[in-house]
Order: structure tokens, then sequence, then C-alpha cells
């Protein structure tokens, strides 16, 4: 189902492996859905068995990677077990709950499955690459900010984790969310340290078609929904990546809340927000935007 790419090799065969299985299970689960997944007397049986089969083999792959860390005294470990929790307990957390709820419906499952392939594909290309000192995060943090840095940053980012070349310019730093084209829309709000962010972002539908055919093959139509949970989870950590590359901030962040919007409500859900940061990009294959409340998160000059 997923494309494997040798930007996901850490260079530990035992980790490597066990990623190579955890896109199995993803896999497999994703064929039930197909076959399964549309008879309403089964959804909460194919996600009650997705459930166990990804969580069960997420839970055995993390501690073995958590004993790894230690055992090298990896510096970065209470951040990375921090992830870890984090996906657990929050984002596969709520998947627990519909279990519990006895209730879920065909894009609840489709949203189970984009949410953990987004959330993995993203995590072992930044966080599980820094572990052997490879990946973006492990590049020195530049000490001044600017245009340039930002463009080739996130260059640097999208070709880590999507194996994408985009060839990033800036556009409009003054973004108002204004429609720039038939454009997917995600809202999140993430919480650091005790304070709440709202970050609003912004992919054009030939990035997603891209980001499609790139990880799972031109059979995938980008209107998949699948597909659009998966870029939807994906979205979250990578934002919180470019903060983390830019600023050199260690600190958690966690992603409370998530959701895609309808491009109709963008444009006065930005200006309500009086974002801090706002920009909108252009690459070789599309445009995106961020807006974000965050002072912090770009810390960025505009030079």
């Amino acid at each position: 189902m997923i494309r494997w790419s040798d930007n996901y090799i850490t260079g530990i065969t035992e980790i490597d492996e066990e990623h190579k299985k955890l896109f199995a299970v993803a896999a497999q689960i994703y064929d039930k859905v197909r076959s399964r997944g549309h008879d309403e007397k089964i959804q909460i049986f194919v996600l009650r068995e997705g459930l166990h089969y990804l969580n069960g083999y997420f839970n055995y792959h993390a501690a073995r990677e958590e004993a790894y860390m230690k055992k090298i005294g990896f510096k970065g470990y209470e951040l990375h077990e921090m992830q870890h929790d984090d996906f657990q307990s929050v984002q596969m957390g709520k998947y627990q709950k519909m279990l519990n709820s006895g209730s879920c419906s065909m894009d609840d499952i489709w949203d189970f499955l984009g949410n953990g392939i987004g959330w993995l594909l993203e995590h072992i290309a930044t966080a599980d690459m820094l572990i052997v000192g490879k990946g973006v995060h492990a590049a020195p943090v530049k000490p001044d900010v600017n245009i340039s840095v930002l463009e080739q940053t996130l260059d640097s980012l999208f070709a880590a984790t999507l194996n994408v070349k985009t060839n990033t310019h800036v556009v409009d730093q003054t973004y108002c969310g204004s429609p720039y084209g038939n454009v997917l829309y995600q809202m999140m709000v993430c919480e650091r340290e005790g304070a709440t962010n709202t970050l609003i972002a912004g992919i054009e539908r030939s990035f997603v078609a891209a980001v499609a055919n790139m990880l799972f093959g031109e059979r995938m139509k980008d209107d998949s929904a699948v597909v659009l949970h998966t870029v939807e989870a994906f979205g979250a950590q990578f934002w919180i990546s470019l903060h983390r590359m830019l600023t050199g901030d260690e600190a958690g962040i966690r992603v409370k809340e998530s959701k895609l919007l309808s491009g109709d409500d963008v444009s006065d859900l930005v200006k309500t927000m009086k974002p801090a940061i706002s920009i909108l990009f252009s690459s070789d294959v599309g445009k995106f935007s961020v807006s974000t409340t965050n002072p912090y998160f770009l810390n960025m000059t505009a030079n």
C-alpha cells in the first residue's frame, strides 16, 4: 500500500524491519476496510480488529525503540518517548472511545487508518532518523531565519518526509486567507508548556495528488478518504517539525485538535484568529499556506 523509501531507513536493522512491519499492518487493515468496511453491521468489528493489530504492534515497536535509545544514551529520549505516548493515548485513544461507544462510520475507519499512516511517515523520517544522527532534525539550527532559510528548510523537510522536490518560494508574507485554487485546508490547535495556539494550513490539490502518487502509487486518487486523512495527520506533525528545525525548540508540542475545513470558512477564520505569522508559498507541485497565532512558530525576520 505505502511505497517504501530509502528516506525511512535508519540503518538499524531491527528498527527498519519493524517499521516495514507497521506499513504491512496498515496495508492489511486497508484491505480489510475495502473488502468489509462498507457493511454497517461489521464496521465496528473492522475498527476493533484494526486497532488491536496496529496498536499492539506499535506498542511492541515503541518499547524496543525506547530501550535502544536508553542503551545508547540518546539525549532526545524524553521528547521521543512523549511523542510515542501522545500517539498511543491521544491519537489512537479517540478510536478506543469509538469502540467503547459501540458505533463508528466508514469515514471513522478511514480516519483511523490515515491518522496512523500520516503520523508514522512523518515520525520515522524526522524523529527516528535523529536517533542515529541523521535527517533534518540533526542539522544545526540557523542563527538567523530569513525568507531564504525558510524556503530551503521547507524544501529539505518535504524531501525528507515525502521524497518530493518542491522548490519553495514565498509569495505573500501577509496572507489573509483568500482562495488560491482548489485547496485542502486544515485547522489544528497545539499546546506547548500550557499555552495553546491555533494554526490553519492549506495545500493545493495538485500538491495532494503528488503526495498521493508518491506514497500510494497512481491508483490512489487524491480525494480518497484515506489520502485526505493521511495528509491531515501528516500535516499536523509537519508544521511542528518545521518549528523545531527553525527554532531549535526541544519542548514537546502536542496536537490537541485537528480537523479539515471548508474553503468557504478559511478567510473569515484567518481574519478572526489574527495570526502572528501568515504566509502563502508557491512550489513546483502546488501552492500552500500557513497562518498561526504562535509568534515563535517561524521565528523569522523578513530579510
